[in-house]
């Protein structure tokens, strides 16, 4: 992912994307594919205790219905994330706050709001 952003030219100077958006998506994926039987639970019938059963488990160990509930999750993050991020980036850039100045861009962040350069060159 941190390979991706760079071929991309997308300025991702603390691999955010790569720790949390790839990483947390793998993660979440991972669960649908490599859940055994025996550590996945679903919930909580107050009588019977774990109700999953054999049809929840991973795509490794036969089942599928925990791989696409991942899935259909992971789809419904992401269409939250968007929404979200485009109102917010969208009312910061009509309100005219999104970006720094020219001047500031130029003379770089450190300089200009901490007062001091971050590199020594």
């Amino acid at each position: 992912a941190s390979k991706l952003m760079l071929k991309l030219k997308i300025d991702d100077p603390l691999d955010a994307f790569a720790v949390h958006g790839a990483c947390g998506f793998w993660g979440v994926l991972a669960v649908g594919v490599f859940g055994h039987p025996e550590f996945v639970g679903f919930g909580w019938d107050g009588e019977n205790g774990d109700v999953a059963g054999e049809a929840h488990t991973g795509f490794l160990y036969g089942g599928s219905t925990l791989f696409a509930a991942q899935l259909v999750a992971l789809i419904i993050e992401i269409a939250w994330v968007a929404s979200l991020s485009t109102a917010m980036f969208f009312a910061l850039k009509m309100s005219g706050i999104l970006r720094v100045s020219e001047e500031v861009e130029m003379a770089g962040m450190d300089v200009s709001k901490h007062g001091g350069s971050a590199y020594n060159h």
